[in-house]
């Protein structure tokens, strides 16, 4: 497989975890909506008192998830594939760079002892 192949894997991996992160965040805040009272629309301070349960719930979902440990082995999943991705790219762009300007990794080689400074 080639660096840019390896690359693209790679990012595609980070998306899959993702996806299915969202999926369990979005589950959790669900459930979380479920369970709130509902609440009547009408004057601005229902509105207000209706955006601020809304933000709580939201912040006491992602506080359950974050208890969950299905929701903790993925984070920790993607933290690591995101990484891998990370350096795929840098390893692809540094090849792609290499290439294109005719340089590599190697050391160069010694100047010669007539071109050195005295």
């Amino acid at each position: 497989m080639s660096e840019r192949e390896a690359m693209r894997e790679s990012w595609k991996s980070v998306g899959n975890k993702a996806e299915s992160l969202g999926l369990k965040l979005k589950l959790h805040l669900e459930q979380e909506q479920d369970e709130a009272e509902p609440r009547e629309p009408g004057d601005t301070k229902a509105m207000i008192d209706d955006l601020g349960q809304r933000a709580q719930d939201a912040f006491d979902s992602m506080g359950n998830a974050a208890k969950d440990p299905a929701v903790r082995e993925d984070v920790k999943d993607m933290g690591a594939l995101f990484k891998d991705a990370l350096l795929a790219t840098f390893e692809a762009v540094s090849s792609e760079v290499n290439s294109r300007t005719g340089t590599s990794d190697d050391p160069p080689p010694p100047a010669p002892q007539d071109a050195l400074p005295k």
